[in-house]
């Protein structure tokens, strides 16, 4: 049988323990703080970037891995024995990661690579490459492998609710008039990232913390068909206890056998902002 690797990269947000176990190779994404370049998650890590996200006196700008760095890793895992490799990357609708992969995956010799666009981030993200990973852990061969991650990827879900709409406008996601409102109205956005696009699909007014939490659930289970099997992956930023509450109010409703959860990285809160959380799902 083929030796498969899986490559990804930091926005899959990937817990350490899962990371070693399947062996996945994480590249870098990068970002700007002040004028200084950071790999994500080498050069700096959550807490460090947490604290400079709130210092920083420029908002931080994001970049996609080079080739060259892509090409290092999939000859790195060439060299470790890999005959198969499935790239699986942050949505491209969000990022020219994919591409970036996708013209690369074409200069590598001795060995096949297939990527894959997972039309999201994250959680949601890491869930399908942790599909992926335990497909080729229990004996899958790469062709079903690359199906498991493409049937992932085309039912996938993420639901979040932002604490605040601060990035948001700072990244110019929305508007000065739209971020005053929202302000002063105290909206927490639910936004909804499916399809490679990240949509607001829901708000709640004031600062009932339950109340915004009950919301989304409620959206979260009005797209999950209760009669089948979802996998899930919970993310959250700096307060893991919002995630478990989020997961005490869904276990009643879902068929879910485990609930896996993921630290939303740097990357991803330079957008969204801490005191995020969510879910991503999918059913087969």
């Amino acid at each position: 049988m083929d030796k498969i690797r899986i490559v990804t990269d930091s926005t899959a947000d990937l817990p350490e323990e899962i990371i070693n176990k399947y062996k996945i190779k994480v590249i870098p994404l990068s970002f700007i703080i002040d004028g200084k370049v950071y790999h994500d998650l080498v050069d700096i890590s959550r807490e460090e970037y947490y604290r400079e996200l709130m210092n920083c006196k420029e908002f931080p700008t994001t970049s996609q891995p080079t080739p060259a760095e892509f090409l290092d890793a999939y000859n790195e895992l060439i060299a470790e024995g890999a005959e198969k490799i499935i790239s699986i990357h942050l949505s491209s609708d969000l990022s020219g990661t994919v591409k970036g992969a996708q013209m690369t995956a074409q200069m590598v010799k001795n060995a096949e690579v297939c990527v894959i666009d997972s039309r999201t981030a994250t959680m949601g993200l890491g869930l399908i490459v942790l599909a992926t990973a335990k497909a080729i852990a229990a004996g899958a061969d790469f062709t079903e492998a690359v199906r498991t991650a493409n049937q992932a990827v085309e039912k996938s879900d993420l639901f979040f609710l932002l604490d605040s709409l601060d990035n948001l406008q700072k990244g110019g996601r929305i508007g000065k008039a739209g971020y005053l409102v929202g302000s002063l109205l105290n909206i927490k956005p639910v936004l909804r990232l499916h399809d490679g696009e990240i949509h607001a699909f829901d708000k709640v007014r004031g600062n009932r913390e339950n109340k915004a939490m009950e919301k989304m659930v409620e959206d979260i289970l009005n797209h999950i068909d209760i009669s089948k099997k979802v996998y899930c992956a919970v993310g959250y930023c700096d307060n893991i206890n919002q995630a478990r509450k989020m997961v005490e109010l869904l276990k009643p409703h879902l068929d879910c056998d485990e609930y896996v959860y993921m630290q939303i990285g740097n990357v991803v809160i330079t957008h969204i902002g801490m005191g995020a959380f969510g879910l991503a799902f999918y059913q087969l």
